[in-house]
């Protein structure tokens, strides 16, 4: 198996206002995507958990071209483009019942021990089972760096709900916070066309967090830094380009 396909059809539960699906859902499709995978190989959540192992995902690099609508399919090719020592690169292509293209995203996972939560070797053997397609769809993670300070921004607290089967707060909802902090008219007037995301420190149940941001002056489309504490420590670091809504092109 080189790649796997998976289908969804959305339901209303995980469409905004517009009834268009959250960019923060279709990230879940994506991972959940990325499971099934891993399950279809014996090679899966449980399966790790016996020797204690696991994934942790490390960095999102995600180009977005349009949102699909409630109750349409969407579909998710996704395949594992390499292995480093450490870590895994799997890739995502998704699209409509049309082939039209949704969203292409690289991400970058980290092989861990995860009684001792620290990283460890992939297995050699991965590399024939998973079957590597020496193919990326995107390039070049952002180079961030804590070095912008701002005071614009929101807080949060984290909540028994934000706790996922790892027991702390699931990924996906580090994207929730950051879009709440986009400026209302950038929100409801341009569409969110570049997405990168690296993870720093996990986050637990009841940690207070500030979700920062700080606009890029010198880029054409509204582009934001984004940088997510809990006021001790850098829990995750984000960057977003936003386009007008008419504007999104293939």
């Amino acid at each position: 198996m080189e790649k796997y396909t998976k289908e969804f059809i959305i339901p209303y539960y995980d469409t905004d206002k517009n009834g268009l699906l959250k960019i923060s859902a279709l990230l879940a499709y994506m991972e959940e995507t990325s499971s099934f995978h891993s399950d279809a190989l014996g090679i899966g959540v449980e399966e790790l958990g016996k020797n204690n192992y696991g994934w942790m995902l490390n960095r999102w690099r995600a180009r977005f071209y349009k949102l699909p609508k409630v109750k349409e399919k969407v579909i998710i090719d996704t395949w594992t483009s390499g292995f480093d020592k450490f870590y895994a690169y799997r890739e995502f292509a998704v699209y409509d019942i049309n082939n039209e293209p949704i969203c292409n995203a690289t991400t970058l996972w980290i092989f861990l021990d995860v009684e001792k939560k620290k990283p460890i070797r992939v297995p050699k053997e991965f590399n024939g089972i998973y079957k590597i397609v020496d193919e990326k769809l995107m390039h070049d993670f952002a180079d961030f760096r804590d070095d912008f300070t701002t005071k614009e921004g929101m807080d949060f607290h984290v909540r028994r709900s934000d706790i996922d089967y790892n027991q702390h707060v699931n990924n996906v909802k580090y994207l929730d916070w950051i879009l709440e902090t986009v400026p209302e008219d950038v929100y409801e007037n341009y569409q969110l066309h570049e997405l990168d995301i690296q993870y720093k420190k996990e986050l637990k149940l009841g940690t207070t967090i500030d979700s920062l941001i700080l606009e890029e002056k010198d880029n054409k489309n509204p582009t934001y830094l984004h940088k997510i504490t809990n006021r001790k420590e850098i829990n995750a670091y984000g960057r977003t380009e936003w386009i007008p809504l008419k504007k999104i092109e293939i």
